[in-house]
């Protein structure tokens, strides 16, 4: 096969693999608010039921607490998706010039030996 055609080949299946890994990352982003969203209901929907029983100081102790464990959720799947994104776009950058690499050696080897 040419250099050329699978260099092209590589990169393509390449640029595939970075795109279905990003989609991947924003399928786990969406899952995760969606999974925060119910959690975030759950919870308001128990401190209601538990309402009558507690104190008003406990009462506002517990939204404040969902509050922060909502908060930290949050950045915590924030931050776990963009560093995924970050390692995605590196591999796929090396990949790629790993691939443009061996096709430029490829093609002086079959220089030499023409």
């Amino acid at each position: 096969m040419n250099p050329q055609n699978l260099s092209a080949a590589a990169t393509q299946l390449i640029d595939t693999f970075g795109s279905t890994a990003h989609q991947v990352i924003t399928a786990y982003r969406h899952g995760g608010e969606r999974l925060a969203d119910a959690l975030e209901q759950r919870w308001k929907r128990a401190l209601k039921e538990s309402s009558p029983q507690l104190t008003p100081e406990v009462r506002k102790n517990a939204a404040h607490a969902q509050q922060v464990f909502s908060g930290y959720y949050a950045r915590g799947l924030a931050l776990s998706a963009d560093g995924a994104e970050t390692v995605v776009d590196t591999l796929v950058g090396a990949a790629k010039i790993a691939a443009e690499r061996a096709s430029a050696f490829a093609q002086a080897g079959l220089r030499k030996t023409a």
